[in-house]
Order: C-alpha cells, then structure tokens, then sequence
C-alpha cells in the first residue's frame, strides 16, 4: 500500500512539475525580445510539457513501451518540416527487435542514442545507427537492437548496437514530397521482458515520470536558448557549422552536415541566400523563430528541399527570405516574423559548399532576378 505521505499522495510531486514549468515561463519573460517571441514562447512551453509527459509518463516504461509519433506540434532544436521523428524510451539491458514495412519515404535512419535535453543530462551520444536510403514499397524493417551483437541474424536482418549507457531509439523519416511518400510502420517488441506487462501505476511511476518531464522542459528550453545566446546571436544572418562540443547537443544525424545560425531583418530588408549546387543524398532549407521551432510549414512557405526548390541554370538554388513574394526564385515566407533562427541541411553530402547570404533592400531585388525574368 502507497505511503500516504508519499509525494506522489500529498501532490507534492504534481506542486514540483508545476514549479518547473513556472521557472521555464520565466525564462521565456527574461529572454522574449517581443511580444511574439513571449507568446510563441508560452506556447512552446505547453508542447514541451506534452512531450515530456507522453516521453516520461505515458510512454515511460523501456520494456513496454511503444513508438510513437512525437506529439503534435511538438518542435525541438530546429525539427525538420520534411521529417516525421518518432522516438521511443529502451534499456540497454533488454534486447529488442524493431520490424514493420518500410514504406516508400525518400530516408529512413534508426539511431540508439544516450544523454538528453533534460536539465542536468548528460551530454547526448550516439551508439548505433542504420540508415536506409532506398525507398520500396514492398519492403520490410527488421532490426534487432542490443549490446551484444546477436550470435546470427535471420535473412534480411539488421544488427542496431547499443551500449550500456544507451537510452533513446530515434526513428527519422524524411520526405521529399508528402502528398505522394508513405513513412514506415514500425513496431518495438522487448524480446526478454522482465514482466508479462508494465502492470499498475505506482508512487514511484508517477513521481519519477513528473520530474523527468519537468526537467525536460526546462533543459529543452535552457539548451536551444543557448544555441541562440551563446552562438548565434553576435553573427545575425550568417549560416556556420556549430562548434564541435555543441554538434551531438540535438541528437543529430550522423549522415548530416548542419549549417545553422540566426536571422534579422527590418522592414523593407530582404535577405537572399544561395544554395550551390552540390551532390547530396537530400538537402533543405528552413526558418525558424527564436525558440528553435520550425515556423508554420502547413499554411506558410517557410522551408525549401532539393525536390521542391526551383533552380538557377547554373544549378544554384536561389532563396528569398521577405515578407512578399519577389515572384522568382524560391519564395521563403517571414511568416510575420522579424528574427528568429534558421538551417540547411545536407544528408550523405559529398563535398560541402558553403552558401552565401546577402542582406538586400526589397526594392533592390529587381536586381537580383534571371535576366529571362
């Protein structure tokens, strides 16, 4: 029987996960520099705490627990608008097998991965990670994911190496063009569970699941904050690669390369940038608000790949970052934004190139159209 002073009983663990969405709200006041910024910010905080609490709670039992979608909306560290993210909680000391069809989707990658966002994690780290760039719609997604590499694998089997410290499955599924791609379906089966099933909530269940999900707000919020305030907010408009101490801080992709930085403009700016032409399995582009969340890619052309860009004749793929279509080139909507962060991505690149930026007057970019315009 629970304790009734249990702090899972006298509310004091629900008091707890209520003040540190309070202390994140006010890192939101002390860092907005407008009234959007705070409001998006607000509205960032409330998707964290879905996050943490499906992630911690919900979803929070590695034995039993499922793949699923992040929620809705949820965006964390520059989330790709071409990407359908799903991850699940594992523990190393059991072994897994991941399996379902592999749909048609232009990349699919699995990674094992440690660390975390949360306030006080350790810094993220892969271990193991597979990648498929083959898209078939006839295909299956077979992987078994353990510490020691399994003694034989059925045929078509995949080995995913974990390691001891090992603590998140992140399943990516990029697309090029969602009106005609099918994600995979995939499911997460414990092959040696402690227990037939995760049985009922306890004290100890929720109250872990409570902290855990406070600590991620405020360590998601703390962490990309950062990335802003500490590099990139004395270089506006500039796309650079993050030091190297920083670049496994969003549990990256290790098939990418990822030019990131911050963006400015005032009114009547515009700013062009240019995509070189260069070999990559897939590239996009995307502008985000300060918080690091891709903007509203449903109802605003805020992002760009290789299948959607339009080309210059010399390959390059020229974007325009204004509050109004220039009517060439690749149209980048503001999205009633005046900063905010932004990202290009490569996957599988050959050589990198690096872009070039130019902050334009909009009454200039006349000059900056085809001559056959």
């Amino acid at each position: 029987m629970t304790d009734a002073t249990d702090p899972a009983v006298t509310g004091e663990s629900w008091a707890a996960f209520c003040d540190a969405l309070k202390r994140a709200g006010d890192t939101v006041i002390e860092n907005s520099t407008d009234e959007l910024d705070r409001i998006e910010g607000f509205r960032y905080l409330s998707r964290l705490a879905r996050g943490g609490l499906q992630a911690f709670l919900e979803n929070g039992e590695p034995p039993f627990a499922q793949i699923l979608p992040i929620p809705h909306n949820l965006k964390i560290g520059c989330d790709n608008p071409d990407a359908f993210y799903q991850n699940v909680p594992i523990d190393p000391q059991y072994d897994y097998r991941i399996h379902g069809p592999r749909g048609t989707i232009n990349y699919l990658s699995l990674g094992a991965y440690s660390g975390g966002y949360l306030a006080g994690a350790s810094q993220p780290d892969i271990q193991g990670h597979l990648e498929d760039n083959d898209p078939d719609p006839e295909g299956y997604v077979n992987i078994i994911a353990s510490v020691e590499e399994p003694a034989s694998l059925a045929p078509g089997q995949r080995w995913l190496r974990m390691e001891p410290i090992t603590s998140t499955l992140i399943i990516r599924n990029f697309y090029l063009d969602r009106s005609s791609e099918r994600p995979s379906d995939l499911t997460l089966e414990c092959l040696n569970p402690p227990a037939p099933g995760p049985g009922p909530l306890t004290a100890e269940k929720l109250n872990h699941g409570l902290t855990m999900a406070g600590l991620f707000v405020q360590g998601v919020t703390d962490t990309f904050l950062s990335w802003l305030n500490d590099l990139f907010a004395d270089r506006p408009n500039t796309l650079e690669f993050l030091p190297e101490e920083d670049v496994g801080g969003g549990w990256a992709d290790p098939n990418q390369l990822f030019r990131h930085g911050s963006w400015t403009l005032e009114p009547g700016q515009a700013l062009i940038v240019d995509v070189p032409a260069i070999e990559a399995y897939y590239w996009n582009f995307q502008l985000n608000n300060m918080w690091e969340e891709s903007l509203d890619y449903v109802h605003c052309q805020v992002t760009v790949n290789q299948h959607t860009a339009r080309y210059e004749a010399d390959g390059t793929a020229r974007l325009i970052i204004a509050d109004e279509d220039p009517g060439f080139g690749n149209w980048i909507d503001t999205a009633h934004h005046r900063h905010g962060t932004w990202g290009l991505r490569y996957n599988q690149v050959v050589e990198d190139i690096a872009p070039t930026v130019s902050l334009v007057a909009v009454a200039d970019l006349a000059d900056w159209a085809p001559a056959e315009h």
